[in-house]
C-alpha cells in the first residue's frame, strides 16, 4: 500500500471533511423542509376545522331559525303584519342556507375532479338580472344601489356559450362579496360585455377595500381575512376560492384592483368562449337548459 504523503493526506481529509458537511448541509435542508411541510398539514388542519366548525354554525343557524319561524307559524292565527314578518325572515334563512349549501357541493365536486363543463347558449343579462334580484333582500337592507350596465348585442341580448350554472355561481359569489363587504348606503355597479370573443364581468363595491398586500390571501380556501373575535362579516372562506377556480376551469382569469383602503374593490372576470366544433343546441337561462333551432332562439 502506497504511503500518502502529508500533502495528499491533508488533501483527503479536506475532501472528506467538506463531504461531511455538504452531508450535513444537505440533512438540514431535508429537516428544514419536512419541518415546513409538517407546518403547513397542521396549519391546513386547523383551518379545515375551523372550516368545520364554522359551517355547522352557518348550516345551523339558519335552519334552526327556519324551524323555530316555521313552528310559530303552525301556533294559530296571526295578524297579517307578523305573518308576513316571518315569512321574510324563513325566506332570508332559506336563501342564505340554499347559498352556503350550493358553495359546499360545487367545492366538494372540484375536490373530487367530478366537475366537467356543460356548454349551452347563455342570455348573460338575464343571468345577472336574476342575479341581483336573488339577493335584492340584503341589498335592500343596506341600502344599497345596485348599477348594471350591460353592451347588448343587436337584438338586445348578449348570448355567449358558455357553462351557465358556473356562470351564475361565479357572478352569485361575487355580488355576494360586493353586497357583504359594502358599507350602509354604498353602491355596486357591475359592468358586462364581450370584446375579442371574452366576456368581461366587473363587479365594483365601496366598501372598506382589500389592502394590496393581502390580495393574494383571499382566494385561498377556507381563509378569510377576518377571524375570531374580531370576524364581523358571515361567510366561510369559500365564495370567492371558488369563483378563482371556476373561472380558470373555463380558461380565464379573475383580477382584483383595490386602490387603497376605504376605496372599494373591484373585481374583474375574463371568460373565453367555448369553442364547439358545432354550434350549441342548448339554450339556457338560469342553468335550466332549453332545446331550439337557432331561429326559436333569436326569437327568445
Amino acid at each position: 500500500m502506497a504511503r500518502l504523503s502529508d500533502e495528499d493526506l491533508i488533501t483527503e481529509l479536506k475532501k472528506r471533511f467538506d463531504a461531511t458537511k455538504q452531508a450535513l448541509y444537505d440533512v438540514k435542508m431535508v429537516t428544514s423542509k419536512l419541518e415546513e411541510v409538517n407546518k403547513k398539514l397542521q396549519t391546513s388542519e386547523q383551518i379545515k376545522s375551523n372550516f368545520i366548525s364554522h359551517m355547522k354554525n352557518e348550516i345551523n343557524n339558519p335552519l334552526t331559525s327556519i324551524l323555530g319561524l316555521s313552528e310559530q307559524l303552525k301556533s294559530g292565527s296571526m295578524p297579517p303584519d307578523l305573518i308576513l314578518a316571518i315569512a321574510t325572515s324563513i325566506h332570508s334563512e332559506a336563501f342564505s342556507l340554499d347559498f352556503q349549501l350550493r358553495n359546499i357541493f360545487a367545492a366538494a365536486e372540484m375536490e373530487s375532479g367530478e366537475t366537467q363543463l356543460q356548454v349551452s347558449l347563455t342570455d348573460v343579462l338575464t343571468l345577472v338580472k336574476d342575479a341581483i334580484d336573488s339577493f335584492r333582500h340584503l341589498i335592500d337592507d343596506k341600502h344599497l344601489t345596485v348599477t348594471f350596465t350591460e353592451k347588448k348585442n343587436d337584438d338586445d341580448q348578449l348570448l355567449f356559450k358558455t357553462d351557465t350554472e358556473k356562470l351564475s355561481l361565479i357572478l352569485t359569489n361575487l355580488i355576494s362579496n360586493a353586497v357583504e363587504f359594502n358599507h350602509e348606503n354604498g353602491a355596486i355597479k357591475i359592468t358586462t360585455k364581450v370584446v375579442n370573443g371574452k366576456l368581461n364581468i366587473k363587479v365594483k363595491d365601496t366598501g372598506p377595500g382589500i389592502d394590496p398586500e393581502q390580495i393574494h390571501v383571499i382566494f385561498d380556501r377556507f381563509v378569510q381575512l377576518e377571524s375570531g373575535v374580531r370576524k364581523s362579516h358571515k361567510g366561510h372562506g369559500l365564495g370567492l376560492s371558488i369563483v378563482q377556480a371556476l373561472v380558470e376551469m373555463m380558461e380565464g382569469n379573475i383580477t382584483v384592483d383595490s386602490v387603497a383602503k376605504g376605496k372599494g374593490a373591484i373585481f374583474s372576470v375574463s371568460i373565453p368562449e367555448v369553442e364547439t366544433n358545432t354550434e350549441a343546441a342548448a339554450f339556457s337561462v338560469d342553468g335550466n337548459e332549453f332545446f331550439f333551432d337557432d331561429e326559436e332562439v333569436k326569437a327568445f
